[in-house]
């Protein structure tokens, strides 16, 4: 039995992944999870369509289905970005897809919500943190003279040099290390900015230094929110560092974000934001400190009420009844049943046959959570070498079932790297071509070419003119390139 994690639909504009089990029987060369290979992610199609309906990209996957030769009646998940289009209540992709099959589970983005409650939270302080950082970089990305008296304050301050970083909107961990690295170089920084003055410093920074334009070294509010930015932020940054791991699976997700909010709701209760912002907050007068307070708590709440409004923490949520198979601790059959339900799989697994076969793992089940791997590590070295069809079939279902869309971001950043100002006139299928030789293709070098020697059809192929259409003979006007 195997794995599918497939990507079927990847266009200019939005992106979309099919996660493929093998509960029907897969097709042979596509994506697959087995004991021996683990999860496979591979690119199935890449194409471009201006028409982005939600019927549109339905009929867009259920056509590259086809043509591969697969059925929606092999998929088990649909993930994509969290737009209304892909899934909204009545007419979206997914409900589109669970017409066709009413097992499909709903798998969004976690990253792009944790990524969009930091975001909205942030924009709800009393300071455009995003601004302060880019209006900073900016001011120096674009002077070498700067750069340099920006490098001298470091020197004389004996503060090592780093560059500033750029915050991208639509970058999931870009935030957290650009507030980092100016919150570490504030000394120099504010130096710089107040010895420009307020002629030459841009306005909107001027503002916020301006309170210490006499040099006597007074407490500004960026500098608190800087810290504590630098401090908060790395609780979402870190956990869409888990998420994106390529061995990240949904048993493990409901517990990651519980434990997201649980610190989120201990800090806000606690009042913590931080050790140092607290060290600086005791330097100001004890209203203004409140109204800092303030203003912090109200981020945790905001982000916090994100969350909650995106993501089902309920117990009905079917990640919470899948998570006693992440292997942390040895689990009974009344979870396997549990996940067979909720997964609508028993139709489709012999449960008799499921007994018998925990019965065979259960001697082993200790020593595995006690390793410390993977969860996909652990389920392959528990079924390797062993003769459990259905308990095969059920892992093979449960971890083709995505939590971010990171692998199809991925994609993207792929197909920029392929589609750059000097290759402008590239075709969609070469782009496609060789978005799916790299993201397919694990061969070293060596290993590449003793394969290819072998296959004597792609050589006569590489040779042949046919691939040329400038070089086509009359004759062959009318035949198949």
């Amino acid at each position: 039995m195997s794995n599918e994690r497939q990507q079927p639909k990847s266009t200019h504009h939005s992106s979309q992944c099919l996660q493929m089990p093998p509960i029907m029987g897969p097709p042979s060369s596509k994506l697959f999870w087995t004991p021996d290979l683990g999860v496979q992610t591979k690119v199935l199609d890449f194409y471009d369509d201006s028409d982005e309906t939600s019927a549109a990209i339905h009929n867009q996957i259920v056509t590259k289905l086809e043509e591969n030769g697969l059925g929606l009646d092999m998929i088990s998940a649909y993930s994509a970005d969290n737009a209304s289009l892909n899934y909204g209540r009545y007419n979206s992709v997914f409900q589109k897809l669970k017409e066709n099959n009413s097992c499909i589970l709903k798998a969004n983005c976690v990253a792009h919500i944790i990524h969009n409650s930091a975001k909205h939270a942030g924009d709800r302080l009393n300071i455009d943190i995003e601004n302060v950082v880019n209006k900073t970089f900016s001011h120096f990305s674009s002077s070498a003279k700067c750069i340099e008296e920006l490098k001298s304050i470091h020197t004389f301050v004996e503060i090592e040099y780093q560059s500033l970083l750029r915050h991208v909107p639509t970058r999931w961990l870009s935030l957290w290390p650009a507030v980092k690295r100016l919150h570490d170089s504030w000394a120099p920084i504010k130096t710089y900015f107040l010895s420009l003055g307020e002629d030459r410093c841009p306005k909107s920074l001027w503002w916020l230094f301006k309170d210490d334009q006499d040099g006597e070294g007074n407490p500004l509010d960026l500098q608190v929110y800087l810290s504590f930015l630098s401090n908060a932020l790395k609780i979402f940054h870190d956990t869409v560092l888990v998420l994106e791991r390529e061995d990240g699976t949904v048993c493990e997700l409901y517990d990651m974000m519980f434990t997201l909010k649980t610190k989120l709701q201990q800090r806000q209760s606690d009042g913590f934001f931080g050790a140092q912002t607290g060290v600086l907050l005791q330097q100001f007068p004890d209203r203004q400190a409140a109204v800092l307070r303030e203003d912090m708590c109200n981020f945790y709440q905001s982000s916090l009420t994100y969350l909650e409004q995106r993501h089902d923490f309920s117990d009905s949520n079917y990640q919470k009844k899948v998570g006693s198979l992440a292997l942390k601790s040895p689990f009974n059959f009344s979870h396997l049943c549990e996940a067979v339900e909720v997964l609508q799989l028993s139709k489709k697994l012999d449960v008799d046959a499921l007994y018998d076969e925990y019965c065979v793992i259960l001697p082993h089940q200790q020593a595995i959570v006690q390793s410390g791997a993977p969860v996909v590590e652990k389920w392959a070295t528990l079924l390797k070498h062993t003769h459990t069809p259905n308990m095969t079939a059920l892992a093979s279902f449960l971890l083709s079932i995505p939590i971010t869309n990171a692998s199809v971001e991925r994609v993207f950043s792929l197909m920029t790297g392929c589609w750059t100002d000097t290759r402008n006139r590239c075709s969609v299928n070469l782009i496609k071509s060789e978005i799916q030789v790299k993201s397919n293709f694990t061969f070293s070098c060596k290993d590449f070419y003793t394969y290819v020697v072998k296959e004597k059809v792609l050589l006569n192929a590489v040779r042949s003119n046919k691939k040329y259409k400038f070089k086509k003979k009359p004759e062959d006007a009318g035949e198949k390139v």
